[in-house]
C-alpha cells in the first residue's frame, strides 16, 4: 500500500530529474554521465547500469509503472537506455496522475446520475447533463418540472400537504421558461398558495421584460380567477403606467376591481399611496369609496367631477353602473348615451339592458329585445353571456344555445359560459346538455356540480366550477360582479 502511496510523487521526483538530466545531455555532447536515477558508479549504457530510483520501493517491480525502462534480471534490476537517451516521460505521468482522479469523477458522476434518475424520477436525464457543466441547468429545470407534476397530482388528488412542498420547492429551482412559470402560477392560484404565485409572475416579468404584456394578461387572469382584485387593481395601476400596454383592457381591469367592497379604501389608505397614471382614476376611486361608505353626496360629486376627466371608453361603463349604485338612472341614461368615447360593438346594447333591469318596475321583454341582437354574432356572444350572468335569464340562455346548434363550431369557452349562466338561471336541462357537451372535448366537470337541481346555482358553486371552465374574461368579470 505504501508503494502506491509513492507512486505520485515519484513520477513527478525522477520526471523533473530526467527533464533536467536531459537539459545537461545537450550541453555535454558525447561525455555523457549517468542518468540521476541510475547507479553512478556503473557505465551508464543500456542494460549495463543498475537502476538506483526503483531502490525507493519495497517491491521493485512496481517501478515499471513509473519508468517502463527498467529491466529485472536474477542479478538486480537495470536500466534499458543508454544515459544519453533518458527522457521525461510526461505523457505517461499524466496519464497515471490524472487516471484516478478521472475514474472517481466518472464514478460520482454515475452515482448522482442514478440518484438523480431513479431516485426522484427524472426519466429524461442523461449522464451527460450531471458530467458537462454548461448542462446542469438541465438538471434544474427536470427537477422543476417533476415537482410540478407532483404539484399537480397531488391538487388534483386533494393533498394539500403534498402541493404545496411541490409548489414551493418547483418554484425555488432553475428559472423555467414564461410557459412553464405560467402554468406553475396557475397551479399555486387554484391552490390558494396567492404569495407564491405573486411571486412566480413578479420574477417572471423581471425576467422577460420584452414579453411584459403577454405575461401580465396571465398574471391578471390568475388574479381574477382567484377572486383577488386588491391585487389585480395595483397591477392595472402599475400596467396602465407603462407607454406600451393595451390601455383600454387595464382601465376596465382598474375599474371592475374597484368596484369590489373594501378595495377602495384599501388603496386609498395604502402606504406608500399608489401612483395614478391618470387624473380620473383618483376621482373613480373617491367615488367608489364613497359609494362603499354610503356617502351619496361625495360620490356624486366625486362621479361629476370623474364625468370631465374619462380616461377611455372603459370609464362609460363605470360611469353608468356606478349612476345606477347612487339610484340616479336619468344620469346612468346620459353617461350611457354619451359620445365622449365610442362604446365598442355590443357593448351599448349591454348597458341600455342594464339601464331597462334597474328600473324599478322592469320590462323584462324590452330588456331580453336590447340583448337579442347580440346572438347574431359569435364576437358578441361573450358579452351577451357576461349579461346573463349578471342578470339570469332561462329564455336569453336557450335562445343562445338554440343558436349555437346551428353553428359548425363553438367555442369552448362559450360553453362554459353557457352552463354557468344556464346554471344561474337554475335551467338544470340546459346546464346538464352542456355538461354533456362539455365532457366530450374533455373538459368533465366533478359530480358535485352536475346536480339536476332546477334552482339557481349558489355563487360559490359557480366561482368554484369557473376554475375547471374554459370562459371568456367578461364572463369572469360579470361572475365577479353577480350577487
Amino acid at each position: 500500500m505504501i508503494d502506491w502511496l509513492r507512486l505520485g510523487p515519484e513520477l513527478l521526483r525522477l520526471n523533473l530529474h530526467k527533464a533536467r538530466h536531459a537539459r545537461r545531455v545537450r550541453g555535454l555532447g558525447p561525455a555523457v554521465p549517468p542518468a540521476p536515477c541510475q547507479a553512478a558508479s556503473d557505465s551508464g549504457r543500456a542494460n549495463q547500469t543498475h537502476c538506483e530510483a526503483c531502490l525507493r520501493f519495497d517491491r521493485a517491480s512496481r517501478y515499471r509503472h513509473v519508468c517502463p525502462a527498467l529491466r529485472l534480471r536474477p542479478e538486480g534490476a537495470f536500466c534499458s537506455l543508454d544515459s544519453a537517451a533518458i527522457r521525461p516521460a510526461w505523457g505517461r505521468a499524466a496519464l497515471l496522475l490524472g487516471l484516478p482522479p478521472l475514474a472517481l469523477v466518472c464514478l460520482g458522476v454515475l452515482a448522482i446520475w442514478a440518484t438523480l434518475r431513479f431516485g426522484t424520477g427524472l426519466e429524461r436525464l442523461s449522464p451527460l447533463d450531471v458530467a458537462w457543466p454548461p448542462r446542469w441547468s438541465e438538471i434544474a429545470d427536470q427537477r422543476r418540472a417533476r415537482f410540478h407534476e407532483i404539484a399537480l397530482r397531488a391538487i388534483a388528488a386533494g393533498d394539500p400537504a403534498t402541493a404545496s412542498v411541490a409548489l414551493f420547492a418547483a418554484a425555488q429551482i432553475g428559472t423555467g421558461d414564461p410557459a412553464g412559470n405560467q402554468t406553475l402560477a396557475r397551479l399555486a392560484t387554484l391552490g390558494g398558495y396567492h404569495s407564491l404565485a405573486d411571486e412566480i409572475h413578479a420574477r417572471t416579468l423581471a425576467a422577460h421584460p420584452a414579453r411584459a404584456a403577454e405575461l401580465a394578461l396571465a398574471w391578471h387572469d390568475d388574479l381574477l380567477l382567484a377572486g383577488r382584485p386588491h391585487q389585480l387593481a395595483r397591477l392595472a395601476l402599475a400596467e396602465l403606467a407603462r407607454p406600451a400596454a393595451p390601455r383600454e383592457f387595464w382601465l376596465r381591469a382598474f375599474f371592475e376591481s374597484i368596484r369590489h367592497p373594501g378595495v377602495s379604501a384599501g388603496l386609498l389608505a395604502a402606504d406608500p399611496a399608489p401612483t395614478f397614471p391618470h387624473p380620473g382614476l383618483r376621482h373613480a376611486l373617491a367615488a367608489r369609496d364613497a359609494l362603499d361608505r354610503r356617502d351619496r353626496a361625495s360620490a356624486a360629486d366625486e362621479l361629476l367631477a370623474f364625468e370631465g376627466l374619462l380616461p377611455g371608453q372603459a370609464a362609460r361603463r363605470f360611469l353608468v353602473f356606478s349612476w345606477l349604485a347612487l339610484g340616479d338612472a336619468p344620469r346612468a341614461r346620459a353617461a350611457a348615451l354619451s359620445t365622449a368615447h365610442p362604446a365598442p360593438p355590443g357593448e351599448m346594447h349591454v348597458l341600455v339592458h342594464a339601464l331597462l333591469r334597474a328600473d324599478p318596475a322592469p320590462d323584462t321583454e324590452a330588456a331580453r329585445e336590447t340583448l337579442r341582437p347580440l346572438l347574431a354574432s359569435a364576437l358578441a356572444h361573450p358579452l351577451l353571456l357576461a349579461a346573463l350572468v349578471r342578470d339570469p335569464d332561462a329564455r336569453l340562455a336557450q335562445e343562445l344555445a338554440a343558436t349555437l346548434d346551428r353553428s359548425p363550431t363553438v367555442p369552448p369557452t362559450t360553453l362554459g359560459g353557457l352552463w354557468i349562466a344556464a346554471r344561474r338561471a337554475g335551467a338544470g336541462a340546459l346546464a346538464a346538455d352542456l355538461a354533456a357537451r362539455l365532457e366530450t372535448i374533455g373538459r368533465a366537470l366533478p359530480a358535485e356540480f352536475l346536480q339536476p337541481d332546477p334552482a339557481p346555482a349558489r355563487r360559490e358553486v359557480l366561482q368554484s366550477a369557473a376554475a375547471l371552465l374554459p370562459l371568456d374574461r367578461e364572463v369572469l368579470l360579470a361572475l365577479r360582479e353577480a350577487r
